[in-house]
């Protein structure tokens, strides 16, 4: 899929399960003690698509042990750890558009437009401008 011409998926992307959610390990701790609500992706995530989740769904949070790359077709190796999360809502807006209440139940680390963008382009190894400028917010509940 693209965001204003801009394709937001790999050339050599890899088809990894839908149902499912990625996390770093540095965030496992956060997982585990459920007190990790938003998480944010770089350009529009909402399904249908590349990598996009729907309102109301449930999906499998998955701690990364190794990661990989859709570039090089190296899939990331996952941990043991598998948590049922339901997704409450999706919104995708503009990078710099993003208030302090957007970061509500975000990782200590990503706190405004600024650390979210370096979050991103450690992550992705491109800047948000690269997906159009706007990135999806996904807010989780562990209610399912």
């Amino acid at each position: 899929m693209s965001v204003a011409g801009i394709s937001t998926r790999p050339v050599n992307a890899l088809d990894l399960p839908r149902n499912e959610m990625a996390f770093r390990r540095r965030y496992q701790n956060l997982l585990l003690a459920r007190k990790i609500t938003t998480v944010f992706r770089p350009g529009d995530r909402i399904h249908p698509n590349w990598r996009g989740y729907v309102e109301g769904e449930t999906v499998t949070a998955r701690v990364i042990e190794q990661i990989g790359s859709d570039e090089l077709g190296v899939p990331p190796l996952f941990n043991s750890i598998r948590i049922p999360i339901k997704i409450v809502k999706l919104d995708v807006k503009p990078i710099d558009s993003l208030g302090p209440e957007d970061f509500h139940g975000s990782s200590p680390d990503v706190t405004n437009s600024g650390s979210l963008e370096s979050h991103l382009i450690g992550i992705y190894g491109k800047s948000v401008g690269e997906f159009g400028g706007q990135v999806t917010r996904i807010q989780f509940s562990y209610d399912t």
